[in-house]
Order: C-alpha cells, then structure tokens, then sequence
C-alpha cells in the first residue's frame, strides 16, 4: 500500500509540476490595439499616415490590431465604378516614410508596397482586423445597407453601431486619427 501511495503522489507531482510549468510559461495575452480612422487622407495626410505608422508598429511589436474606418476616413475606402480603386489604392505612400518605417523595423516587404491600399492588404495579412462604419456607409448612400459591402474592398467588414461601440470598449488601447 505504501509503494502505491508513493507511486500516485510521485504521479500527481509530476502532473502538477507540469500544468503549473505550462501556466508560468504561458505568454501573455496580446493586447488589443484599436486605431480609430476619422480623418479624409485626401484633405489632410498626416492623420492618417501616423495611423497607418502606429498600426503597423503594433502588429510589429505583436499586438492584436484593430483597425476602424469612420466618418470621412469611410469615403476613402469606397471604390469607384469606373476603376474599382478606393483613395487609399490612389495615393502613393511618401518613400522617405517608408525610408523611416525600413529603418526601425528593417522589413523588406515594406519596399514592394507602393500605395496605402498595398499597405491596407499587407495589414490584413500579418493580422490586422479591418472594419468601417456600416451605419455612415448607409447614411451616406455609399452601401445601401448597414452590412453591405458592394463598394468596399473585400478584406473590410461594415459594422453597426453596437458592434462598433461593442469593439471601441474591449480595446486594450485605443488611438484616433
């Protein structure tokens, strides 16, 4: 009896030291980065240039990064009828901020994009969540629905306002440009 009983707690203690191991090296939960887009990059670039920048930096640094499109940021996602481009696949990303962004992060994938529609696709392939207010597309006549999506690019999801109120409150951070 005293050999099985030693045998079991040797057992448990084994079990025990590994789940706890598992615990201590568990990495941490990734933070959520939410950047809140409100700025037209036709009027003023700068906004949104330091969104992008900031999104970017986040997926880098290996946070979760959200990315929502807003009031006038929404018109420049709407792709035309006559070319299927948005303003984003229109306007050519500045190469001496490109130069800066290399420089820190020394990522040659940074080279082969050459508008901030490339960077909006390259965004969403390292992880990024893109999302645009559904509600102001609707109002606006861009979509005729809240969710609809017939003059958006493919990797943007409409959202509503409880959505978006839902998305804006669970961000570990939160950034408006």
């Amino acid at each position: 009896m005293k050999k099985t009983g030693l045998k079991n707690l040797i057992i448990i203690t084994i079990f025990l030291s590994l789940f706890v191991g598992k615990i201590t090296n568990a990495s941490p939960k990734k933070k959520t980065v939410l950047v809140h887009f409100v700025a037209d990059i036709k009027k003023n670039d700068g906004p949104p240039c330091v969104a992008f920048d900031m999104a970017y930096t986040n997926i880098m640094l290996g946070n979760k990064v959200v990315m929502l499109f807003d009031a006038d940021a929404s018109w420049n996602l709407k792709l035309l009828k006559k070319d299927g481009k948005n303003d984003f696949d229109r306007y050519t990303i500045p190469a001496d901020l490109k130069a800066l962004i290399y420089e820190q992060f020394n990522d040659n994938s940074l080279k082969k994009l050459k508008t901030f529609g490339d960077f909006l696709s390259y965004m969403k392939r390292k992880g990024a969540e893109i999302y645009v207010n559904g509600t102001w597309n609707a109002l606006t006549s861009v979509e005729k629905t809240i969710k609809g999506k017939t003059r958006m690019p493919a990797y943007v999801t409409p959202l509503t306002l409880k959505e978006m109120a839902k998305l804006i409150n669970s961000a570990d951070s939160y950034m408006r440009y």
